[in-house]
């Protein structure tokens, strides 16, 4: 997986600075490894099992947008590009890996095929996040830097593309981070994200509070309320977000992830098996978050095996949803023309 050596060799002079004083070192809690760089800001570890995890998870997306990197409709290929919380670098890089996925003995190999350094080697492509954990050998068009896409943006405001990807749900401000995106992106500019809705939903489109994922969800919904006042999920509300921003010709593009292997297409049972154990890597890290509400890491394990029983349980049909939103930077970005697709 990626090392944290020899970052200086590749960052940028703000990074190298942010490095000097402490970026590059790491937090240790309850076995799991955070980031120092304006510590607690990101509540996930970025330790190796969860970089393994989003490995897996940028292999899902892949499969699940046929291996395109993104789907907003720009008229000619994106010269200046920024990836906000970027995580290990893998949308921002040239990555070809398969992975082997166990469904009932059987095997399905994904891959993840040349990314955006790759795929647009005239374009230049900065990634961006808190830690320090991409990979030391990279495109010569891509640079990452140690930054919080939450503080004031020191960047250029001519960017072609603007990428986020399952980063919103841990903001404490979405919406300013989108003011920000608006404010450097150059007339014409498009903004995408794509994030995971958690929420189960039956095949019928209801919710059922009492599945374990709902009952988990409805936790860290709580959570995040109580020590941050964060809102979460706030994926399905990003068009109206993007709408205030000033953004025009948003569109969303949704698609059902299945949790579990019960789907009998041999598609839905590939990514509702990675989903699956994705989930089940992410789960162990919410106690930290659960317990600002007082569930005790006895509770909350209890809680994260019932939803790792639900997911193999083929008698409950329920799906995750994943979402795609992207707009337009308009010619005159005051009117907030358009609207939103839902």
């Amino acid at each position: 997986m990626a090392s944290t050596q020899g970052t200086s060799d590749w960052i940028t002079e703000r990074t190298s600075m942010s490095l000097d004083t402490g970026a590059d070192r790491h937090l240790w809690e309850g076995g799991r490894r955070y980031h120092a760089y304006r510590e607690g800001r990101y509540s996930l570890p970025n330790d190796e099992i969860e970089q393994q995890r989003e490995e897996l998870m940028h292999i899902l997306v892949m499969d699940i947008l046929d291996q395109e990197l993104f789907l907003a409709p720009m008229a000619e290929p994106p010269l200046k590009v920024m990836d906000l919380a970027t995580g290990i670098g893998l949308w921002a890089i040239e990555s070809k890996q398969s992975l082997p996925i166990n469904l009932n003995s059987s095997k399905a190999m994904l891959t993840a095929m040349a990314l955006v350094g790759d795929r647009y080697p005239d374009a230049n492509i900065l990634g961006i996040d808190l830690s320090p954990i991409q990979p030391t050998s990279v495109p010569p068009n891509v640079t990452f830097q140690v930054d919080d896409v939450e503080d004031t943006w020191v960047h250029d405001n001519d960017y072609d593309f603007i990428h986020m990807r399952e980063a919103s749900g841990y903001m404490r401000s979405t919406p300013t981070v989108i003011e920000s995106v608006i404010a450097h992106l150059k007339t014409g500019g498009w903004l995408e994200l794509q994030e995971f809705h958690w929420v189960a939903e039956k095949e019928d489109g209801t919710v059922d509070p009492n599945i374990p994922v709902n009952r988990y969800m409805d936790h860290m919904m709580s959570a995040a309320a109580t020590s941050e006042g964060r809102k979460i999920p706030i994926v399905p509300e990003i068009g109206d977000i993007m709408k205030k921003a000033g953004f025009v010709d948003i569109k969303k593009t949704i698609y059902r992830v299945p949790y579990g292997t019960w789907p009998t297409d041999p598609v839905a049972r590939r990514r509702g098996a990675v989903l699956s154990v994705n989930a089940e890597l992410l789960l162990p890290t919410s106690d930290k978050v659960l317990g600002y509400i007082g569930v005790t890491p006895e509770q909350a394990e209890a809680l994260y095996s019932d939803c790792v029983k639900m997911f193999h349980d083929s008698s409950i049909h329920c799906y995750a949803t994943y979402y795609v939103w992207y707009g337009r930077k308009p010619e005159e970005a005051t009117d907030n023309l358009g609207g939103t697709d839902r």
